[in-house]
């Protein structure tokens, strides 16, 4: 717990709550009892599942008012027992920014989201107008008013959310992972902001976060919870720093990756250009937008484990979403297995190719882990036999076993990302696409993820991932795009590339 002082007054507290989520068995933690500084920066670490989100969902309300579930104990805001007040009620003086931040937008432009919250909170235009541009500049992103949300990069879309509450001056920030899809660039951007935050305008900031070495220096109070929710080491960071660092440092692996990749060229793309229109434009009008695909060329090749780098906005997830004919392109081929992506049919293509979305949830469309998993294998012809133990043997390799009947939009930020590999492994697609496939998960299980994605080279399957985690990419990825301005600016083996850039 922490100590009370007059310079550390405790302004959030967790007093002796358990928590079980409604038909769960076991509580997602036991007796926890925490505090919260004004005007600090707390951190929460631990595995995947562990109950970190949880704690947000406490402090903001969702527990119990939106998850439903058996909770004792109590919590409160500056004094006050604020157990029973609806998440509502607490907007103005607390905001959360959730690990998914499309799921807490609310409108179709950066402005009009930027406004909504102080249009509720029934804020003078003038102000919220210069509220709007001083956020924006805090989180670089100055003139983006009027773009689309939907046309932002998933960096962008969180520094976005993030913008949507501090223009609401909440004395409280709740963050969980704030910084997973970003760049190593804009991850230094936000924890700079938040550091300003807390440090300017005396703003407690509780931060859920796997990269939090990165941010070790300027964290004032800690958390570290194990895999069964229980607090290992809690308190001020100087005074265990060593005991802190020992429980979260992990060493940066060598270099594991086999070349695999034959001369076969698999996925062709030939002077690409795409360009989104301007909300509100008809669909057939000229495209007068920013241009996110700029004269791109790339070609892939069977058995590769090509990584796909490049800073937020540059086009990387555009260009995915051009391969899957989610968008299509303005000029330009891509062609796969030496024919154009026009001529397949949907289904036909996406029996050739699988896409692991950047947020797990998008992709869920079934009530219960295994059904979703179940869903998957509906249209390929084998016995129901062989489904069952396809699927069985998909809910042990990657830890869900227990989690089965659950629904998959409760499961753990880590448990998700885990539940759409296996759900596409499941179909033995040739080529597989990851969109950021660390995003919410602890040091183990991204190394176990991409041991998986290993052997599925070794067994033909061609894994293009798309990430800004550079450690996973300099231990196994084989080959490196590096995308600039919406073209390809580098396309070298691994080992290259990293010479090239240090």
């Amino acid at each position: 717990m922490c100590k009370i002082t007059k310079e550390n007054r405790c302004c959030l507290k967790i007093e002796d709550v358990t928590y079980c989520y409604d038909g769960e068995r076991l509580p997602v933690w036991q007796h926890l009892s925490c505090c919260f500084s004004e005007g600090k920066i707390h951190a929460i670490s631990g595995p995947s599942g562990c109950g970190k989100s949880s704690i947000l969902y406490l402090l903001d309300g969702l527990i119990p008012h939106m998850y439903e579930g058996k909770l004792k104990g109590k919590i409160y805001l500056n004094e006050e027992d604020i157990t029973d007040v609806m998440p509502r009620y607490r907007c103005d003086k607390i905001g959360f920014v959730m690990q998914n931040p499309e799921s807490q937008f609310t409108t179709f432009t950066v402005e009009e989201e930027l406004a909504f919250g102080m249009e509720n909170l029934c804020t003078p235009v003038p102000e919220m107008e210069e509220r709007i541009k001083e956020a924006l500049k805090f989180v670089g992103m100055e003139g983006y008013e009027k773009i689309d949300l939907n046309q932002l990069s998933g960096g962008q879309k969180q520094k976005i959310a993030i913008a949507s509450l501090i223009v609401t001056k909440p004395k409280v920030l709740l963050l969980d992972e704030p910084t997973a899809n970003l760049d190593p660039e804009s991850r230094k951007q936000i924890f700079q902001l938040i550091i300003r935050l807390a440090h300017e305008q005396k703003m407690t900031i509780i931060l859920v976060e796997h990269n939090i070495v990165e941010i070790m220096d300027d964290v004032d109070w800690m958390m570290v919870l194990n895999e069964n929710g229980e607090i290992v080491l809690q308190g001020d960071m100087q005074e265990h720093k060593d005991q802190f660092h020992k429980l979260i440092q992990h060493e940066e692996g060598i270099n594991s990756a086999i070349e695999h990749a034959t001369n076969e060229s698999v996925l062709d793309i030939e002077h690409l250009e795409f360009t989104y229109p301007i909300p509100g434009q008809r669909r057939n009008a000229k495209k007068t937008g920013k241009k996110i695909i700029n004269d791109l060329s790339m070609h892939v090749k069977s058995q590769e484990f090509l990584a796909i780098v490049g800073e937020n906005g540059v086009g990387k997830t555009t260009l995915m979403r051009l391969i899957f004919r989610i968008c299509k392109q303005d000029a330009g081929t891509i062609k796969l297995y030496g024919k154009p992506i026009e001529s397949y049919h949907k289904r036909e293509l996406y029996h050739q190719i699988g896409l692991v979305f950047q947020n797990p949830e998008n992709q869920f469309i079934t009530n219960t882990v295994w059904e979703e998993l179940m869903f998957s294998l509906k249209r390929i012809k084998i016995s129901q036999q062989e489904k069952e133990e396809r699927v069985n043997k998909m809910l042990e390799k990657f830890h869900l076993e227990e989690h089965k009947e659950k629904s998959p939009f409760v499961l753990s930020q880590g448990q998700k990302r885990r539940l759409s590999v296996a759900s596409m492994l499941l179909t033995n697609q040739k080529i597989l696409f990851l969109d950021e496939p660390t995003y919410g998960q602890d040091f183990e299980n991204r190394q176990e993820l991409m041991k998986d994605m290993q052997k599925l080279v070794e067994e033909g399957i061609t894994i293009v991932m798309i990430t800004h985690d550079l450690a996973l990419v300099k231990q196994y990825a084989t080959c490196v795009a590096e995308i600039e301005k919406g073209k390809v600016i580098k396309y070298l083996p691994t080992k290259e590339y990293f010479q090239v850039r240090d």
